[in-house]
């Protein structure tokens, strides 16, 4: 824990560099900053229960800054303020705050590569094909099949226009625990580009304490700028929190169409589930199993400003388990 507080004091110095000029005599540089923030809030109304639950929320603010080291290294640092990662149904009144990342990065012709807390790639790709995380989360992160980011090091390299390779070494704990263990996990990922707009991505993980947990994952997106964007995922974790035969598996559609360069509607649909035990009538983890639907329009009045109407609900496939059905407006608020 004292190494990662010292790289993060280390980050920060570097980012706080921008005081200082260059001049014909002077060896420091003038370092190029920017400053951050995005805050997601929203109004929400159940529409299915008698027990109408109608609220206001700030679910989450992330506030950060990066700069640029040098013609090939930059440095990032960003706090993401939020609930705790939990089940506790007073989850959504507390407030913490943790570093989302920390990271150098270093950027040279097809290598890229980084160090600190860093978005893992795989995670922050699917991200990118289903662009309303101030709606709710990407399927690996909503139902924990992985961490979007972690502390560890990570290697991308282009070795043409239409492949991509990456390997991440990483604590696998996530970036709101960065206890030290004798457990890492290690990511590969490899993204295909086989025609223009197309990109098809497979990915593996893995880890191991007395079980080995692993991970994998396919992935097809497609994106016309200011047209359309759509993904199909699919993702099936073995050995779900180191328990032997104890999976998870799933797979999420999600597509957005512009009616506008600043109107599009949008639909997500998702379905988890997990595999029966031996000796066992029902799957092992049938309470949180379920599929869930989000479809809506989004308007953004300004660039820095997004505003979405949206239904979702959450179908469960416990009998015992009611279903939940909810009217949204999430707005997401960016500088």
């Amino acid at each position: 824990m004292h190494k990662i507080k010292q790289l993060l004091l280390i980050v920060f110095i570097l980012s706080s560099l921008t005081t200082f000029s260059r001049d014909k005599d002077s060896t420091f540089l003038k370092l190029k900053g920017k400053v951050y923030g995005t805050i997601f809030t929203n109004f929400q109304s159940q529409i299915n229960s008698g027990n109408n639950i109608t609220a206001f929320q700030i679910r989450r603010a992330y506030f950060g800054y990066k700069s640029q080291l040098s013609k090939y290294f930059d440095a990032h640092i960003k706090l993401d303020i939020g609930s705790p990662e939990d089940i506790s149904e007073f989850s959504l009144i507390r407030r913490y705050a943790y570093f989302k990342n920390a990271y150098v990065r270093y950027k040279r012709n097809k290598l890229t590569t980084y160090f600190g807390i860093i978005d893992i790639l795989h995670f922050k790709m699917q991200e990118g094909y289903w662009p309303h995380r101030y709606i709710d989360k990407a399927f690996v992160d909503r139902y924990r099949f992985g961490f979007k980011a972690d502390l560890g090091w990570q290697i991308i390299y282009d070795w043409a226009k239409w492949l991509s390779t990456d390997f991440t070494i990483m604590n696998g704990e996530g970036y709101t625990k960065l206890q030290n263990d004798n457990t890492l996990k290690a990511g590969f990922g490899i993204s295909i580009y086989p025609y223009k707009n197309f990109v098809t991505r497979f990915y593996v993980d893995f880890s191991n304490k007395a079980i080995t947990q692993s991970t994998l994952a396919g992935f097809i997106g497609y994106k016309i700028k200011n047209k359309v964007i759509a993904g199909v995922e699919y993702n099936y974790r073995f050995n779900s929190d180191f328990q032997e035969d104890y999976d998870r598996f799933g797979y999420s559609f999600y597509g957005s169409y512009y009616l506008r360069k600043n109107i599009q509607l949008f639909a997500r649909y998702d379905k988890v589930n997990s595999n029966k035990l031996v000796n066992e009538e029902n799957p092992w983890n049938l309470a949180r199993d379920g599929s869930a639907i989000i479809a809506g329009i989004e308007y953004s009045p300004i660039k820095y400003l997004k505003l979405a109407l949206n239904y979702q609900d959450w179908v469960p496939w416990a009998e015992n388990i009611n279903d939940v059905q909810f009217i949204f407006l999430n707005i997401e608020i960016s500088f």
